[in-house]
């Protein structure tokens, strides 16, 4: 919410600032003003951005959610849920076949060295 200060207020303040300030100390006090404002700027408006940008973000999030709920439903029952099943099946007994060539791997290298060890 901006402030509301005409120019009535904003000359009123001016003069107050010449006659505290002076005429030589002034222009310092305003530069330094002008340099504390612009910053504040600055940072409301990357705050801005920033929640914009996570507005967006937990939007687009929302809206994936929901594309991907309509797809698993659409798929349900078709030949692709059933691919997607086999697949899957597929992709565990590899992993399960993979844990055992491991097993064996491990067993069969501490075989080699306690036979090493034993020479």
């Amino acid at each position: 919410m901006p402030f509301d200060i005409g120019f009535a207020e904003l000359l009123l303040v001016m003069i107050l600032a010449l006659l505290v300030l002076g005429p030589e100390r002034l222009p310092k006090a305003m530069q330094t003003f002008g340099r504390w404002a612009g910053k504040a700027k600055r940072t409301v408006t990357n705050f801005n951005h920033q929640v914009n940008r996570e507005l967006e973000l937990d939007e687009m999030k929302k809206k994936l959610a929901e594309h991907e709920a309509m797809i698993k439903r659409q798929a349900e029952g078709t030949d692709l849920q059933k691919l997607r099943d086999e697949a899957e099946k597929k992709i565990q007994a590899a992993e399960a076949a993979k844990q055992k060539a491991e097993q064996a791997l491990k067993s069969s290298s501490k075989n080699l060295d306690d036979s090493n060890k034993q020479r």
